[in-house]
C-alpha cells in the first residue's frame, strides 16, 4: 500500500513538472513572438512622425556627417535642443553605431528605441535570474513583454526608457558579486541612467539608498567595492555637473516644475511651503488613480493606447496574489513558506523603488499624470509581478498553466489595440499630414511651396531636406535658417 502511495505521489510530482515544462515553453514563445513585432511597421506605426522624434532625427543626422549637434556644436555632452530635453550623451553616441548601418530615418530611430528597450528586457532576465532562478526570470519578462506602460513609447525614438536600461543593469552587476570591478560597472551604469533622463537625475540617488538599506547586514562589503562605485559614480557625472552649474540643463524643469512662480500664481497660490506641499501630493495621487493604473493609461496618444492602463491583467493579479499570501500570513503566522514573509524585505525594496519612482512626476505641472516621467517605476512593478507569480506557482504547480495563458491574453489583448485600433486614434498626436504630404511631392514647385508650409517647424523642414532633397546637415540648416529670416523679414511668421 505505502509503494502505491509513492507511486502515485512521484506520477503527480511528474506531472506537475511536465506541466512546469509547458507553460515555460509556452511562455518562451510568446515573449519571442511579442518581442519580434516591437520591430514591425516602424515607419506606419505611429502614424506620422512627432515633433520629438524629428529632433532625434536631425540630431543623429547632424552628428552622423558631422560630428555636431542639430545647432553644429562638434561633440557635445548634451545635443541641444530648441525644446524640452536635450539629447543625452548615452543616446547620441551609442546611436552613431546604429545610424551608419540602419541611416538616420525616424523608422531607423524608433528601431534603435526598441532595441535598447530589449536590452533593458535582457537585463531583467539576467537579474532575477540571478536573485530566483530561470523560472522566475522568464515570468518577470513575460510581465515585462506583455507591459502596456512601456509597448507604446517605446516604439517612438525617444531616449526616455534608456534610463531604467541603465538602471537594471546597473543593479545587476552590484548584485552580481562584490567584487570592485562589478561596484564600478554599476557605478557607471547608474550615472549613465542620470545622463539618460531627467527624472532619474532624483531617482538613481534615492534608488542607491534603498539599496543600501536593503544590503544593511545582509553581506560584508568590501571598502575596495564601494569605494570604486562612488568614485566612478561620482567621476562619471562630473561633465553633467558641469552643465546644471551653467544652468543649461536645468532650463526645462524650470519651466515645468511646481516651484514656478507663473505656475503657482495661475493657482492663486504665493510658493509657501505647504502650498507646494499640498501641489505635490496632489500631483502625486494623480499617478495612483484607478483610470490611470488599470483602464486608459496617460492621457497622451504618444504614450498610451487610451484603451489599457499602466499595468496589465497580469500585474494586476500579482497584486490580488500578494493580498492572498498576506491573508495566509495573517491567518498562520506560523507558515514559514510563505514567499512574502520569507522575502519581505525584497518586496519593501520593490515597493519603496516603485513609489520614489513617481517623485520627479509629481514635481512636474504639465501633462499629469504622466507614464513616460515615473518609467523609472516601471522595472520594479515588472520585478514585483513575476516574482509574485513565481511564487505562486512554486506553491501551487497549476498556476503555472495560468502564467502562460493570463500573459498570452494580455499579450494578444496588447497587440489587436496596438495594431488595429490605435493608429488611426493616435494619427493627431504624431503630425501625420506632414508626412502625406512630403510623399505627395514630385516637382521643385511641390518642394517649395512644402517647404514654406512647414518653415515653423525647424526640424520638419531640416528633416525632409536631407531624405527628401538630399541634402546635407549643414545645407538643410544654412538653407532653413535663409529662408527662416527671409520670411520673417516679409512678416510671414
Amino acid at each position: 500500500m505505502l509503494s502505491y502511495f509513492l507511486i502515485l505521489k512521484k506520477d503527480a510530482r511528474d506531472h506537475c513538472v511536465m506541466l512546469k515544462k509547458i507553460a515555460l515553453g509556452f511562455i518562451i514563445l510568446v515573449v519571442l513572438a511579442s518581442n519580434v513585432l516591437r520591430f514591425w511597421k516602424l515607419d506606419t506605426i505611429p502614424y506620422g512622425f512627432h515633433v520629438d522624434e524629428m529632433g532625434s532625427a536631425v540630431t543623429m543626422q547632424c552628428f552622423s556627417e558631422k560630428g555636431c549637434d542639430a545647432a553644429l556644436k562638434p561633440w557635445p555632452v548634451f545635443g541641444l535642443m530648441q525644446y524640452g530635453q536635450d539629447k543625452p550623451p548615452t543616446y547620441i553616441y551609442p546611436g552613431l553605431f546604429w545610424v551608419k548601418i540602419f541611416g538616420t530615418t525616424v523608422p531607423s530611430l524608433r528601431g534603435y528605441g526598441v532595441f535598447v528597450f530589449l536590452i533593458g528586457i535582457l537585463g531583467l532576465f539576467f537579474l532575477a535570474n540571478h536573485l530566483f532562478g530561470r523560472a522566475c526570470a522568464l515570468v518577470v519578462i513575460l510581465a515585462a513583454t506583455c507591459s502596456p506602460w512601456a509597448w507604446v513609447v517605446n516604439r517612438v525614438a525617444l531616449e526616455s526608457y534608456f534610463a531604467p536600461v541603465f538602471a537594471i543593469w546597473a543593479v545587476y552587476f552590484f548584485w552580481r558579486s562584490g567584487f570592485w570591478w562589478d561596484w564600478a560597472l554599476a557605478g557607471f551604469l547608474f550615472a549613465c541612467a542620470m545622463y539618460s533622463y531627467p527624472p532619474a537625475r532624483l531617482q538613481i540617488p534615492l534608488m542607491m539608498l534603498t539599496i543600501g538599506f536593503y544590503e544593511w547586514g545582509r553581506r560584508s562589503v568590501r571598502w575596495q567595492s564601494a569605494l570604486s562605485l562612488f568614485f566612478v559614480f561620482i567621476l562619471s557625472l562630473l561633465p553633467m555637473i558641469a552643465k546644471y552649474r551653467d544652468g543649461s540643463l536645468s532650463r526645462r524643469f524650470n519651466e515645468i516644475s511646481i516651484f514656478n512662480k507663473d505656475y503657482l500664481h495661475s493657482l492663486g497660490m504665493t510658493g509657501t511651503p505647504w502650498e507646494t506641499i499640498h501641489v505635490f501630493v496632489h500631483n502625486y495621487l494623480l499617478h495612483l488613480t484607478p483610470d490611470f493604473l488599470f483602464f486608459t493609461g496617460d492621457p497622451s496618444y504618444v504614450h498610451s493606447t487610451r484603451h489599457l492602463g499602466l499595468l496589465s491583467v497580469l500585474d494586476i493579479a500579482a497584486v490580488v496574489i500578494l493580498i492572498g499570501f498576506l491573508f495566509f500570513a495573517f491567518m498562520r503566522p506560523s507558515w514559514g513558506y510563505n514567499p512574502v514573509v520569507k522575502n519581505r524585505r525584497w518586496l519593501l525594496f520593490l515597493a519603496a523603488n516603485f513609489f520614489i519612482g513617481i517623485i520627479p512626476s509629481a514635481l512636474t505641472n504639465q501633462e499629469l499624470p504622466h507614464a513616460l516621467r515615473i518609467c523609472g517605476s516601471w522595472p520594479f512593478m515588472m520585478l514585483f509581478t513575476g516574482f509574485i507569480w513565481w511564487a505562486a506557482a512554486e506553491c501551487l504547480s497549476g498556476c503555472w498553466l495560468a502564467i502562460a495563458l493570463v500573459g498570452a491574453v494580455c499579450a494578444g489583448a496588447l497587440m489587436y489595440q496596438y495594431f488595429m485600433i490605435y493608429p488611426q486614434e493616435s494619427k493627431g498626436m504624431f503630425d501625420y499630414w506632414v508626412e502625406e504630404k512630403a510623399e505627395q511631392l514630385k516637382t521643385q514647385d511641390d518642394w517649395q511651396e512644402f517647404l514654406l508650409y512647414i518653415h515653423r517647424k525647424t526640424y520638419d523642414c531640416r528633416y525632409f531636406m536631407v531624405h527628401g532633397l538630399g541634402m546635407t546637415c549643414q545645407q538643410a540648416n544654412d538653407l532653413w535658417w535663409r529662408m527662416y529670416q527671409y520670411l520673417h523679414n516679409k512678416g510671414v511668421y
